[in-house]
């Protein structure tokens, strides 16, 4: 870069946030500059003003910097840090939105569907009018293209869902009208693979056509890229905040299909330490905070009356997510490769104790991976029961850790650590994202206290390295639980072997690291996948399957995840609660643009005197 460096900031205050790190994007006076940065000096980009009090400011991601802020390939492994974080609430939109915390249903770009009697064709009408930020329409033109393009480098992708395993072919009806076929029964297919539930983004086929879909970053500001059907457009990325304006022309809010949002602007800067975070919110700087620690969460409520959560200002200060908190382990590494070992280190956690300790008081143990919601009962009771018969709970239970290493051949050393016959130390050496700290202290004493040379490493670098598998341990989640469909499939299916992939190989999905394999379980998976909820054959099946992996803990799962965003009220307020649950209010997911929409501001904005 040779004398230059990033800008510094002199925030206008009425125009943006005070984010005090390098980076920060100089708001003067009416205008804001920006100085992008091409090896030397690079040109000055110019926004017009938008007003603080029309602006919507979030932090999250990161820490402290988005390493790919310049790639909004949704299909690209580890593009997440790209495109998650503020283009696909702000730019994308599914056919179908889908609010796990209901289990309600929303038809989005697609106007209509429905299956044909056996659930092997899918017949979708998309909506009328919609376009594409450039102006070209958005057609089944494009929607044939993107799924033909997803289904031949489906095995170099992410980010697809079960889209590998069920579809087949695109039919083309009409500009409009399409259908989808599918190679197999798949009365899931809509939530898993067609819903904002992690399913499949639309490409405009006149900018994707000619590109290399596996290098392509999809990222050109001063070309109008991404292109997107959402009513905001990236106007500015770095590795330090990226700037989504509002488009006026959107067509949904033309159609009359959704009001034209309030929000102007909005602003994504990347977690910040914990506490700075909260000086944020408490001066009235940040509009939608990270997911905080409780002891932290409670001194900003104190602190400042317009902060709430998703349960006003009361615990547990947010909902469940779909992706319950696990310790991943590699199952094709050793000893991990030893069902009985995992077993161990399972019976050796308090999770109640964890959770106490990790969410101060206002957690939720996880004993599998489905989130205990309201209408998804009908599975998890009987797999509780299940779970219970076979003596695991919530407590340790230390002398069974016992029994099964030294069944095993392990025995204890000096410093009473599990080692093997050739004196090799059961060792866990975990990663933990910075958003999961809390737990790593008191989960790396228990597994210590039952023998296990258990450590965790915070540093960054290792997420991709977990994704990979050579990181053999790390803290995480995995999702998305239960939900999709509405029936347990698209949980159950990640851990069948088509998801596979042997160590040194990312994994296809997010959430499919336990690189585990088991031929009876896929079997009963597969004929899970033709059936609908209701069907008692569907939850035999289910039980069938979960006590194969149960016995086999392919996974360690330890809390239900709960979402405590702090949201400020101080400038826009119609937030999602737990009384008026419209949406999913992720800062990194889909459905947080029907929080866009239907958020209002608190005050007016000052009109510029006339001459």
């Amino acid at each position: 870069m040779g004398g230059c460096s990033m800008p510094e900031a002199r925030m206008h205050p009425d125009s943006g946030p005070q984010i005090p790190h390098p980076g920060r994007i100089p708001i003067l006076g009416f205008v804001l500059a920006f100085t992008l940065l091409f090896g030397a000096c690079g040109p000055t980009v110019e926004l017009p003003e938008v007003h603080r009090d029309r602006t919507l400011i979030i932090m999250n991601g990161g820490p402290n910097q988005y390493p790919l802020f310049n790639n909004q390939n949704p299909y690209i492994p580890g593009s997440d840090q790209g495109y998650h974080l503020g283009t696909l609430p702000a730019m994308f939109e599914p056919l179908i939105m889908f609010n796990v915390i209901t289990g309600e249903h929303e038809n989005w770009l697609a106007e209509t569907w429905e299956y044909n009697q056996d659930h092997t064709v899918i017949t979708m009408t998309l909506r009328q009018g919609i376009e594409w930020s450039d102006g070209h329409p958005l057609t089944t033109k494009d929607v044939a293209f993107t799924f033909e393009l997803l289904k031949q480098n489906a095995g170099s992708m992410v980010h697809l869902a079960d889209l590998p395993e069920f579809f087949d072919s695109t039919q083309v009806i009409d500009e409009r009208t399409f259908r989808l076929v599918l190679n197999q029964p798949g009365p899931a297919f809509w939530a898993s693979t067609l819903s904002s539930s992690h399913g499949v983004h639309i490409l405009p086929e006149h900018i994707w056509k000619d590109v290399d879909p596996l290098e392509f970053t999809n990222h050109d500001i001063e070309a109008g890229l991404p292109l997107g059907t959402g009513p905001y457009q990236l106007v500015y990325a770095s590795p330090y905040q990226k700037i989504y304006d509002l488009r006026k022309d959107w067509w949904a809010a033309r159609t009359g299909f959704q009001r034209l949002p309030r929000v102007e602007r909005i602003i994504y800067v990347p977690q910040q330490d914990e506490s700075q975070a909260a000086q944020l919110l408490l001066t009235d700087q940040l509009d939608m905070g990270f997911i905080m620690q409780v002891l932290t969460l409670e001194s900003v409520l104190e602190r400042n009356d317009q902060i709430m959560t998703f349960t006003e200002r009361e615990p547990p200060y947010g909902y469940l997510d779909w992706c319950p908190i696990d310790l991943s382990l590699n199952c094709s590494a050793a000893p991990f490769d030893n069902p009985q070992i995992r077993q161990a280190i399972s019976l050796a956690v308090d999770r109640d104790k964890l959770v106490g300790l990790a969410e101060s008081g206002a957690g939720v143990a996880a004993l599998h991976p489905f989130t205990p919601y309201e209408w998804f009962t009908p599975f998890i009771d009987p797999l509780d029961e299940m779970i219970a018969a076979k003596g695991y709970g919530t407590s340790a239970r230390p002398d069974q850790v016992v029994r099964i290493m030294q069944a095993n051949g392990y025995t204890k050393d000096d410093d009473d650590m599990w080692i093997d016959a050739a004196g090799e130390r059961v060792e866990i050496s975990m990663y933990v994202p910075q958003w999961l700290k809390p737990y790593a202290p008191p989960l790396t004493q228990q597994l210590r206290d039952a023998g296990f040379d258990a450590a965790f490493d915070t540093s960054p670098g290792l997420a991709s390295l977990a994704q990979t598998g050579e990181q053999k341990a790390y803290l995480g989640c995995k999702g998305p639980s239960g939900v999709r469909g509405m029936d347990p499939f698209m949980m159950l299916s990640v851990y069948t072997s088509q998801y596979y992939r042997p160590t040194g190989q990312p994994a296809p999905l997010w959430s499919t690291t336990s690189r585990w394999r088991n031929e009876e379980y896929d079997n009963i998976v597969a004929k899970v996948a033709p059936l609908q909820v209701g069907d008692p054959e569907l939850h035999r099946l289910f039980l069938e399957a979960m006590e194969i992996w149960v016995d086999e803990m392919p996974d360690i799962f330890l809390a239900q995840l709960i979402i405590r965003y702090p949201l400020n009220t101080s400038r826009w307020t119609g937030w999602p609660t737990q009384d008026d649950p419209y949406g999913f209010p992720h800062s990194w997911q889909w459905e947080l643009l029907k929080t866009f929409i239907r958020l209002e501001p608190t005050r007016d904005v000052p009109r510029p005197p006339t001459i």
